[in-house]
């Protein structure tokens, strides 16, 4: 890179006294050199503020915002977004530390790639690593759009990656829908395949924490049907809000309505 593009890590923080020290510290760690980590603490009720309020007030690079009131994960994710101010950003899950060469090697990608929105690694989880290739070099954004439909590997995956800010803007913030935040990041990264392609870095970069508190253990508990045909409806709604012309938007609603009755003969639930 000839120049160091400016990337925001959002972390939308709550309630992780038992963890958001060692995210931090990963993120203290980047060497990447035009790094600013913007955190909002949603009205926390443990020492989440205090921890992040200590690395805010010894490095240059860490901001804090305190919310007087409870905005709910995607309240708190989307007020980060309308403040951050760069050329790329991502969000830090304050469960999820990061190795060092994280930023860098994913701005590298997007600058390798103009046509590229999104840039996302490999996984540490489980004891082992986890790869999405399902994406990897697909270029036509209807068929990126079916894979992330069917819901394909661990579609997951690619959330956890640095994407150009100006496209999440266009977008628009994360949604909730009639399961209120459940899954909400499956319509947006549908939104995001479609606005451009998606760039894989094939080595384990972050670590991903399953445990008690966090959002994904939140989220994975004992899902009902409603709540899978809700963010079902979601993806719907961001195919429609996408503006694709008329032959594709066709194609995808009934990419979700074939879904939908695969799920439903096999009694699946997500």
């Amino acid at each position: 890179m000839s120049a160091h593009p400016h990337v925001v890590a959002c972390m939308p923080a709550r309630n992780g006294e038992r963890f958001v020290d060692s995210t931090l510290a990963s993120l203290a760690s980047q060497t990447y050199p035009n790094l600013e980590v913007l955190i909002s603490d949603d009205a926390s009720t443990d020492a989440t503020a205090e921890i992040c309020a200590r690395y805010a007030a010894s490095d240059s690079r860490f901001r804090l915002v305190q919310q007087t009131r409870r905005l709910g994960w995607i309240g708190n994710a989307n007020c980060l977004l309308d403040a951050a101010r760069g050329t790329y950003a991502f969000f830090a899950f304050h469960d999820d530390p990061l190795e060092p060469a994280y930023v860098t090697r994913l701005v590298e990608a997007l600058e390798a790639r103009p046509t590229a929105v999104l840039a996302f690694s490999d996984m540490h989880a489980w004891g082992g690593v986890l790869e999405y290739r399902e994406l990897e070099d697909v270029t036509d954004r209807v068929e990126r759009a079916r894979r992330v439909i069917r819901r394909c590997g661990h579609w997951w995956i690619p959330h956890r990656g640095v994407f150009r800010l100006q496209a999440a803007r266009t977008i628009g913030g994360l949604r909730r829908h009639l399961a209120g935040e459940y899954e909400a990041d499956h319509p947006w990264t549908l939104r995001l395949a479609m606005a451009g392609e998606f760039v894989r870095v094939p080595e384990p970069l972050v670590h991903k924490a399953f445990g008690a508190g966090t959002l994904s253990a939140i989220w994975n508990r004992k899902p009902r049907p409603w709540q899978s045909a809700a963010v079902l409806l979601a993806a719907a709604r961001e195919v429609r809000r996408a503006r694709p012309p008329l032959a594709e938007e066709i194609a995808l609603h009934k990419e979700l309505a074939r879904f939908a009755a695969w799920a439903l003969v096999n009694r699946r639930v997500f």
